[in-house]
């Protein structure tokens, strides 16, 4: 059931796609900042809405590896001193008097 609702909503998403790109075949011309390029309007937004998510991918991964960076060095500390409380518990205690 999960994967026929999938299945009807990804067809449903590619026929809006179809329309959106039929109703906006004319070409226009994309000035930036290196030059221009020439195409059809949506082609021009599918590319751009690409390169948004990749760029936004990119940043999130580089945020994701410096966080998993920080945990594994946290684990590693915590691993140092959960050790160092085994070694101080099975040390034997000395009376002074």
């Amino acid at each position: 059931m999960k994967r026929l609702f999938f299945l009807i909503l990804f067809l449903l998403l590619l026929a809006l796609g179809i329309s959106f790109a039929v109703h906006n075949a004319a070409p226009i011309t994309l000035n930036y900042y290196f030059g221009s390029i020439t195409g059809p309007l949506s082609l021009i937004v599918v590319i751009s809405l690409a390169v948004g998510a990749l760029l936004g991918v990119s940043t999130s991964l580089l945020l994701v590896f410096s966080q998993r960076r920080k945990v594994a060095r946290l684990q590693r500390k915590l691993d140092t001193c959960e050790q160092e409380i085994r070694n101080l518990r099975h040390l034997p205690l000395r009376d002074t008097h």
